[in-house]
């Protein structure tokens, strides 16, 4: 007796990445003079230049897309590494004519960032070097920061900040769709494009000026977010990838109303974002399913 085994195909797997990165970029927080005016009040820059992070990515897909379909879903988190990331700018326009009357700016310093990805769509074989994808995804990005020490220019005189000055928060919540084409280049190395686009915007933020002693809180909604990006992926064993991944994310536009010591604001605070990101990582491909038409067995008897 004896069993005798066709080769088999593996259609789907299950895989992991662990991945180190880092974010190069600016955040915006916008007071606005009036409802439906686009003129500002107040803008504060605040750097990410640059914030590094680590994450992880759980993958299930088609385990080779250039000879699979299939459904394709992904789950993602990061955690940014606490540092000091450049500056925070503050202009204020309390004068009549175009020119900033108040400027100061500060040492940043990002306390935290936490971002968070799930991804649903379908994967199609085009020809045998390319790949098409369609998916949704839903993203949130938290990022905290403290303003510390520092120069203000003044009408009435400058000022020298020490310590902690302003405590500043966002938190996004992104629904958007996007696309996606993989070109093989050979059956080692690959090159992917991608990009998504959505006004399903919403933030949550919160500013804690220490020395004036006041919280204001905003909540900013739709806009514009457009992220974009591409891949290269090296395979030098069947059980492990490695990525070199970038991608550029912009919201711009989102606007929604202040609150300050719980008196509501119409339409007065803005909020954006604009990051380039750079990973790397490596996929570790954990289980697979097998093509049960092409896994066979017999047991034959002599």
């Amino acid at each position: 007796m004896f069993l005798c085994l066709q080769k088999a195909q593996t259609i789907d797997t299950v895989s992991q990445t662990p991945f180190l990165g880092y974010i190069h970029g600016q955040a915006e927080e916008i007071v606005y003079e009036m409802p439906g005016n686009s003129r500002y009040l107040s803008l504060l820059l605040w750097d990410l230049k640059p914030h590094f992070y680590a994450g992880l990515t759980l993958d299930f897909s088609p385990r080779n897309p250039f000879q699979n379909k299939g459904f394709l879903a992904s789950g993602s988190i990061k955690l940014g590494l606490p540092n000091t990331t450049g500056l925070s700018q503050n202009f204020d326009w309390l004068g009549e004519g175009d020119d900033f009357t108040h400027y100061s700016w500060h040492d940043v310093y990002t306390k935290r960032s936490l971002h968070a990805d799930i991804l649903f769509g379908y994967s199609w074989r085009l020809v045998d070097s390319l790949a098409l994808r369609i998916y949704g995804e839903f993203s949130f990005m938290h990022f905290s920061w403290e303003a510390r020490d520092g120069f203000g220019e003044y009408p009435f005189g400058d000022m020298m900040f020490i310590g902690t000055v302003v405590e500043y928060m966002q938190n996004w919540f992104i629904l958007s769709p996007g696309i996606s084409i993989e070109y093989g280049l050979n059956n080692s190395i690959s090159i992917e494009g991608n990009i998504s686009y959505s006004p399903l915007i919403f933030c949550i933020a919160r500013d804690h000026h220490i020395h004036r002693d006041t919280v204001f809180y905003d909540y900013p909604g739709f806009g514009h977010s457009i992220k974009w990006g591409g891949s290269l992926t090296f395979s030098p064993d069947p059980n492990v990838n490695y990525t070199l991944s970038f991608n550029h994310r912009l919201i711009t536009g989102s606007r929604g109303n202040s609150y300050i010591d719980n008196v509501r604001y119409k339409d007065a605070g803005g909020a954006g974002l604009s990051a380039i990101n750079l990973s790397i990582g490596a996929r570790i491909f954990l289980r697979a399913r097998i093509n049960p038409e092409e896994k066979s067995a017999e047991l034959m008897q002599q």
